[in-house]
């Protein structure tokens, strides 16, 4: 019985037949797997966080005396939460990225945009300007009070809530510690898309907002009017 012919590009016998084959027959696969692979792929969605709309300035009566300006920063967020993918929980101690679901920027700018935005809201009827914060500018335009925030939790579970977990300090133009805080808020979702936890994210962070804000009122009141 004569021996299988094995052709391969080690076999001289049935070599060049089979490379001029696979040079005829490999451009064409590889297209159609490229094809079939765009095809089917998900499309990524992309989030931002908003300013509350219609936001009730809590009742604070400064004096127009106190033109403060009011710095926002620096925000810092945990390692997990920075990354491009919205970061959920599944369990207790599971968290799960979404690879199809994510920032469209920076979190921690986003972030510190929402509170400069929001509290800039509240406290614009008392002549306070609120700006974000920058390294260089306790130098050029130093702020009477300065809100540094620290994210430590930032996340939902799908279909249930987002919590926002966050300690915040405020200091003085001096650099001196006014007040120290912790805020914890739950904050239910109206449904079970990524676009529903953003949204109850965007409603936690106005509710931190509300608390900075009030707190701000309440330290400028004990200070000296200019």
């Amino acid at each position: 019985m004569p021996a299988t012919r094995i052709m391969g590009p080690n076999n001289p016998a049935g070599g060049a037949s089979a490379s001029r084959a696979l040079r005829h027959d490999d451009p064409r696969r590889l297209v159609v797997m490229i094809l079939t692979g765009c095809a089917g792929s998900q499309p990524s969605k992309f989030y931002q966080l908003n300013p509350v709309p219609n936001q009730k300035t809590p009742v604070s009566h400064l004096s127009d005396s106190h033109n403060s300006v009011i710095a926002i920063g620096p925000v810092g967020i945990l390692d997990y939460l920075d990354r491009p993918q919205i970061v959920t929980r599944s369990g207790k101690n599971e968290l799960r990225l979404s690879e199809f679901d994510r920032w469209g920027g920076s979190l921690e700018a986003d972030i510190s945009r929402v509170l400069v935005e929001n509290i800039s809201s509240f406290l614009a009827a008392d002549g306070l300007s609120v700006v974000r914060w920058r390294s260089y500018q306790d130098s050029r335009v130093p702020a009477s009070l300065r809100v540094e925030v620290l994210v430590d939790r930032f996340e939902g579970t799908l279909g249930d809530s987002a919590l926002l977990k966050a300690r915040w300090r405020v200091f003085a133009s001096d650099g001196g510690l006014l007040l120290s805080k912790e805020s914890r808020l739950k904050e239910p979702m109206s449904g079970s898309s990524y676009d529903a936890l953003v949204a109850a994210m965007s409603s936690a962070l106005g509710k931190l907002s509300v608390a900075i804000s009030e707190e701000l009122i309440a330290v400028l009141r004990r200070m000296p009017a200019k």
